[in-house]
């Protein structure tokens, strides 16, 4: 077994988390701004860092390039690992997973096609991470049973998944991506039911101690109102007439209303969400509306439902799993454009 990935969780092999661990390793070769190295776990290192990885692997600079293919090759080949360990479901896993049952394990034993998207997936690095596990899995003798690859547009999967969801007479709508280091928000539009484009917003920081300490409830729940009420705005200044329905993708686990996890947004409340941020960002904006929360790689899945064998992977600052629904009944349909760029992979 490689030595790097030996008793270490996945989040701790495959987050942004863990690309700034091994940014710093490399902090001289890559020169690494002081700020990503003294302040490794702060929101601007989180935002930036994917960022300035794929700068520095079209860096004129040799050296920076080989450090920051150094780092994509050590998350690749982690990522390869971690699909390994849940597909074989070997005994020492599931004896360190005991909240999983048997049906958890034989479910990812019969995973085919895996699905990356989250930002530390865009552009050239989450490339590079999926060549070396692709790599990993073929020189194991998994390449032909176990396909991989990043998603057209890997940023958005959550907020076109989710829109899927919004009932069918829904024109227009709002969309909210709640991860922890960005709020990502977009307006749907639709057209004879079907979801045929986004309109999206500049990205809020997640300005909230990471990793999630016990936070202040009513200052999580003023962020999401408050990123609700602007983007409601700033969609009726670009000329949309967001209806009442507001999908909340989010970096938590859903049922029945209520956020659960160990995350930011499952502070907010222990019980249903909906009405509380229904009613608060309602007031703000002087209007009804309903909160939809859905969870984030449950959204993302949406967008290949009826694709049996598979499962979504989301690589940001930690990571989010989602399985496409069995079909696509009761979802809005995608426009052909949106379909082709969800469904085609990046890469070969």
């Amino acid at each position: 077994m490689d030595d790097e990935v030996r008793d270490r969780t996945a989040y701790e092999l495959l987050s942004g988390v863990a690309a700034v661990r091994y940014a710093r390793r490399h902090a001289e070769k890559l020169r690494l701004p002081r700020a990503y190295v003294d302040s490794p776990d702060a929101t601007d290192t989180r935002v930036r860092l994917p960022r300035f990885l794929a700068d520095c692997l079209q860096s004129s600079s040799a050296t920076t390039r080989e450090a920051a293919q150094s780092v994509g090759r050590r998350l690749g080949l982690n990522l390869g690992h971690i699909l390994l360990a849940l597909n074989r479901g070997d005994l020492g896993n599931r004896a360190a997973r005991q909240d999983w049952t048997a049906n958890e394990w034989e479910h990812w034993a019969g995973i085919q096609q895996v699905w990356l998207g989250g930002g530390l997936m865009s552009g050239a690095l989450g490339e590079l991470i999926m060549h070396h596990a692709q790599q990993l899995l073929a020189e194991l003798g998994l390449g032909q049973r176990l396909q991989i690859a990043v998603a057209a547009s890997p940023g958005t999967m959550a907020l076109l998944g989710a829109g899927r969801y919004l009932p069918a007479s829904t024109k227009s709508a709002i969309c909210l991506d709640c991860g922890h280091t960005l709020l990502k928000r977009a307006c749907l539009r639709f057209e004879r039911g079907t979801l045929a484009g986004l309109q999206l917003f500049s990205p809020l920081a997640v300005e909230f101690e990471w990793p999630p300490v016990q936070a202040d409830p009513s200052s999580v729940i003023d962020f999401v109102t408050s990123a609700i009420t602007q983007t409601v705005k700033e969609s009726v200044a670009a000329g949309f007439d967001p209806g009442p329905d507001v999908m909340l993708s989010v970096a938590a686990y859903v049922q029945e209303g209520r956020l659960l996890g160990n995350g930011l947004y499952a502070q907010i409340s222990s019980g249903d969400v909906r009405p509380l941020l229904s009613g608060a960002a309602g007031a703000r904006v002087g209007r009804s509306l309903r909160i939809h929360p859905i969870h984030d790689g449950t959204a993302a899945a949406a967008l290949y439902a009826g694709q049996r064998h598979s499962a979504v992977i989301l690589v940001g600052t930690a990571i989010g799993v989602g399985f496409p629904p069995a079909d696509a009944s009761g979802l809005r349909p995608l426009a052909p454009t949106l379909e082709d760029s969800c469904s085609q992979p990046t890469g070969s």
